[in-house]
């Protein structure tokens, strides 16, 4: 299943978010070779995309898990 977090941010958001971004598709992928993180901005507005690939499975089953890891590896 293709999934994609994406993230508003106010403000340019620093590299090392990027990389949270990375840590955590990492830890959730099943196609470490799936994940891709960019920055785009729009209208002053700044989104942090990460997209990947996780086993086929119900979403309602795996929505909360990939909320709850990127919370955790973007609030460090």
């Amino acid at each position: 299943m293709n999934v994609k977090v994406t993230i508003e941010a106010a403000v340019s958001p620093p590299e090392k978010d990027l990389n949270d971004l990375q840590f955590a598709a990492s830890a959730l992928t099943s196609k470490p070779d799936s994940i891709a993180v960019a920055i785009q901005e729009e209208n002053g507005q700044f989104f942090l995309i990460a997209s990947f690939k996780i086993k086929t499975t119900a979403q309602y089953k795996v929505v909360d898990r990939i909320s709850e890891g990127f919370a955790c590896s973007l609030a460090h």
